[in-house]
């Protein structure tokens, strides 16, 4: 891969700076990111996630309820789920603004504690944003699949990402 991916800037004599994503004019449709590493989903995890926004369903939570579904134990709340799947992708899309919205949202296969997750990001379109001379807008199909490729979710967003002639402006975190 070229040298435009590098995750490490120089920023003065024998001072390396690691940074952490691309800038928009990195980005183009056809790309295909496999994010590293995944995440094992804990069961503690998911019981706080449903807690903490507040949803009751027992099928999250409770071990001997979900014994006798289809399941045969507690699944992992949605809004979990999203957030690993968007979670995952940081290190590529480190230098976005803000996520500008999502397209689709598709729960294809039900996760539960102890799986392990991946993501892989495929770049579908780029375009200026015209309210947002820092930023460009990425469009991005998220593929939330476990080790043996069975996919989980599908999901898709766009993300407003720094262009590198924001880079004077941003503070050092964002490799600047």
């Amino acid at each position: 891969m070229s040298d435009t991916f590098a995750a490490f800037d120089p920023v003065g004599d024998n001072r390396i700076r690691e940074t952490v994503g691309l800038w928009f004019e990195q980005f183009a449709p056809g790309q295909v990111f496999d994010h590293r590493p995944g995440i094992t989903v804990s069961q503690t995890a998911n019981a706080d996630e449903a807690l903490a926004s507040l949803n009751q369903a027992m099928i999250h939570f409770d071990h001997h309820y979900a014994q006798a579904t289809e399941f045969g134990v507690p699944l992992v709340v949605s809004t979990l789920t999203l957030q690993y799947a968007i979670g995952l992708g940081w290190k590529t899309f480190g230098r976005r603004r803000r996520i500008l919205g999502f397209s689709s949202i598709r729960l294809t296969a039900p996760v539960r504690g102890g799986d392990t997750l991946y993501a892989r990001s495929g770049i579908v379109a780029t375009a200026p944003l015209a309210d947002d001379p820092d930023c460009g807008s990425v469009e991005a199909a998220i593929a939330l699949v476990r080790p043996d490729g069975a996919a989980i979710a599908d999901i898709g967003c766009s993300f407003a990402i720094y262009r590198r002639s924001a880079a004077g402006r941003l503070p050092a975190s964002f490799g600047a």
